[in-house]
């Protein structure tokens, strides 16, 4: 009895972790990612984009969950994940996650991006509006993000 007792312990213990682990879903980053890829599908690139570069700034809070775009497709161009290390990085990419780590830094980012077609993807606040062409923002515990269509046109 106490051996039966032991097993339908486990048993449900194990099934209430398996309950939390579906309940908890993609994270926050996951979703971005997911975005990021989406963006990269429907925006319309110039004609010389060559493959669709999305660096990342020095502090990651993508990890490896946005490693999962790297080498898919979007819009006929291979996608390619890089992390950068200095500004001069920036003008090989055509996408560019810019994390709030980097807020101090946001304006020469932007000034070295005019010109350059790359769109400009930010999850700070006050970001659409410092010149950040897509920012993310949660609102009620969904992910969502706004557009900032004037720099998007002043991008190309």
């Amino acid at each position: 009895m106490r051996k039966q007792f032991l097993i339908l312990m486990c048993g449900l213990l194990l099934a209430t972790q398996c309950a939390n682990a579906q309940e908890a879903g993609p994270t926050e980053y996951q979703i971005k990612a997911a975005f990021l890829y989406n963006f990269a599908k429907f925006i319309e690139w110039p004609a010389d984009a060559g493959s669709l570069k999305s660096v990342h700034p020095r502090r990651d809070h993508f990890g490896r969950d946005i490693d999962e775009i790297d080498g898919k497709t979007a819009a006929g161009k291979a996608l390619s994940v890089r992390r950068i290390k200095s500004a001069r990085d920036i003008k090989q990419c055509r996408m560019l996650f810019i994390s709030s780590s980097e807020n101090d830094r946001l304006a020469g980012i932007l000034t070295t991006a005019q010109g350059l077609n790359i769109l400009t993807v930010g999850d700070t606040d006050g970001y659409a509006e410092r010149g950040v062409i897509i920012n993310f923002y949660k609102e009620q515990n969904k992910i969502r993000f706004e557009i900032n269509r004037d720099a998007a046109a002043a991008r190309g």
